[in-house]
């Protein structure tokens, strides 16, 4: 599997970033009526999120698999789309794909976890833990781990680790990505010191001690 990383996007990269709009006909596309106007109005998305941008793709023989667009700034990389050719690969080459990609902008970007927010709520808490859980079988043994949030989840705010005053006004749901060793040892280093004692029990048990259950597959 081959990664390319560039500032602009190739014409491959735009043919399948076109293919892909239309073929999960989003509101702000589907509604144009002429196929040629939403090619357009596309490609304006597409020149839009490429400014200032880099351009993560990989490719198998030569056929792309996934892309994404991400921009960086001084205390984060924000992806700002990302799809993958379910035309020609199942979703385990998608998930290899977004693997290596995701390898590939930590080492470049120097960062260590990548948060993904969504605010469409369609997915259900149990789907989006089944989702991950199943994403954890193949990336925890590649040292990536999946850790999921969503606002079902929790019917009561989560107390403890609120901090100030802060509150968002928007429900989203979550995916948190990062290095499964590195996060075992800090975990560790919190446990030594008392940290997690004044977690809630439930919490603790649906965070890092299911965590902890997938070490069997290392």
């Amino acid at each position: 599997m081959e990664i390319k990383q560039s500032t602009e996007p190739d014409l491959l990269f735009k043919n399948h970033f076109i293919e892909f709009c239309e073929r999960s006909k989003p509101m702000d596309f589907c509604q144009i009526p002429s196929r040629r106007l939403r090619r357009e109005k596309i490609k304006q998305y597409l020149n839009e999120w490429c400014k200032n941008a880099k351009i993560y793709q990989a490719h198998i023989n030569k056929k792309f698999l996934v892309g994404g667009i991400f921009t960086e700034s001084t205390d984060r990389v924000e992806l700002e789309f990302g799809f993958g050719n379910f035309n020609d690969f199942y979703h385990n080459k998608i998930a290899e794909g977004w693997h290596l990609v995701l390898l590939e902008v930590f080492k470049d970007s120097g960062k260590e976890i990548c948060i993904i927010a969504c605010p469409d709520l369609s997915v259900t808490g149990d789907e989006l833990d089944n989702y991950t859980h199943t994403l954890n079988h193949v990336f925890v043994p590649k040292d990536v781990y999946l850790m999921a949030f969503h606002p079902e989840g929790y019917d009561e705010p989560v107390e403890f680790l609120e901090n100030g005053d802060w509150e968002s006004h928007n429900e989203f749901l979550m995916v948190l990505i990062q290095p499964f060793e590195k996060l075992e040892q800090a975990s560790a280093n919190l446990e030594k010191i008392g940290f997690y004692e004044s977690w809630d029990k439930d919490y603790y048990e649906s965070t890092v001690t299911k965590r902890k259950t997938y070490r069997r597959l290392l």
